[in-house]
């Protein structure tokens, strides 16, 4: 395996050596990598160490939760635990003095590292919010996120860094169920994030080596997005209408019937519009996207957590894009529309009783 180039030197971090991060999205992805990062400057002889590196968590603004926001209080918790630096507002003094540090330099002052973890029907929060605060687009742009999505601050170039997670993440009560403290727990932690194979791609790798995190530039990125885009589309939204986990999706007779129409209706969508990893794809796609989502086992697919949790849910950068590449190809999704129309059905109803409360 190729060794990754170093942190330093490598980031752009200015004469200072410094190290900026900002992880938008202060849910269990982004938690987790603040997390990380946290330990990491805490250990002597780390590369991320408080001394060279500045690691901010911002909440995502994401809209109230119709069941009330369990999750800030979990996250406040860790927060205080491993003393990470949290955020509410760009205007927060923590993070003005790094901008007027920079500016001392007569630096202009960019972010070195955006991670972007919210949902997709966030993204036009995350901008608006960048730019109402004069935040400049980072020099590197890490996303984060389930779904197909065009990228949201333009003229990145390779500075855009999608990735492509096989993990799932979830918050777990380390306190014989009293709540007073929180880990995050990782499935298929082995897996390494993929990423496209581009020098800014690999600097984000170094960073995440550096923290232990696991992941690798991939020649065959697009393939592997298109893997897990798969897994995530039969997947996600029927788990809610099943009410069960991945086990259970492929263990009941007429949801595994249903995902093999979702999985034909996406492959015949798609095809011409992701020529390239579709030249990619094996002679037994249909049996890796499958035994993929068996390894998650009795996990929840996060879009079913965040419907028990009463939140947003992402649809558009799921199976609302399989229905639209569809309708652009002459290749109708009816079953991914159906499936659609369910889920909002549930969410409406999920409304009316919290309201009912």
């Amino acid at each position: 395996m190729e060794t990754p180039p170093p942190v330093r030197g490598n980031t752009g971090g200015g004469k200072s050596g410094k190290i900026s991060i900002l992880i938008v999205g202060a849910g269990r992805l982004g938690t987790w990598l603040a997390v990380k990062f946290a330990k990491n400057q805490k250990e002597a002889g780390g590369e991320m160490r408080e001394d060279n590196a500045k690691v901010f968590l911002k909440g995502s603004g994401r809209r109230k939760r119709v069941g009330g926001d369990k999750t800030r209080g979990i996250v406040a918790k860790l927060v205080e635990e491993h003393e990470i630096s949290h955020i509410e507002s760009y205007e927060d003094e923590r993070i003005q003095k790094v901008m007027r540090e920079k500016k001392k330099g007569k630096e202009e002052f960019r972010f070195d590292y955006v991670f972007v973890t919210v949902k997709t029907y966030a993204f036009d929060k995350v901008v608006e919010e960048m730019t109402r605060a004069n935040i400049p687009t980072p020099k590197i742009a890490v996303m984060l996120h389930n779904g197909i999505v065009e990228p949201i601050f333009k003229g990145l170039g390779d500075g855009y860094v999608p990735c492509v997670i096989p993990q799932s993440y979830d918050f777990v009560d380390a306190s014989d169920g009293k709540g007073e403290r929180f880990t995050i727990k990782v499935k298929n932690e082995e897996k390494p994030w993929a990423m496209p194979n581009t020098d800014e791609a690999k600097r984000v790798h170094a960073l995440l080596t550096s923290i232990g995190a696991n992941s690798q530039p991939d020649e065959d990125f697009e393939y592997t997005l298109l893997r897990k885009y798969f897994i995530n589309c039969v997947a996600n939204l029927l788990s809610i209408v099943g009410d069960c986990n991945c086990d259970g999706l492929l263990d009941t007779k007429d949801l595994r019937t249903r995902m093999d129409v979702l999985y034909h209706e996406m492959y015949a969508a798609l095809q011409a519009s992701h020529k390239e990893g579709f030249k990619k794809m094996p002679k037994n796609f249909y049996d890796v996207v499958f035994s993929g989502l068996r390894t998650y086992g009795a996990h929840f697919p996060s879009t079913k957590l965040d419907f028990d949790a009463g939140a947003l849910l992402e649809i558009d950068a799921l199976n609302g894009y399989v229905c639209v590449r569809g309708r652009e190809n002459g290749t109708p999704c009816l079953e991914h529309e159906k499936l659609i129309q369910e889920v909002q059905q549930l969410v409406k109803q999920r409304g009316d009783k919290m309201m009912k409360k």
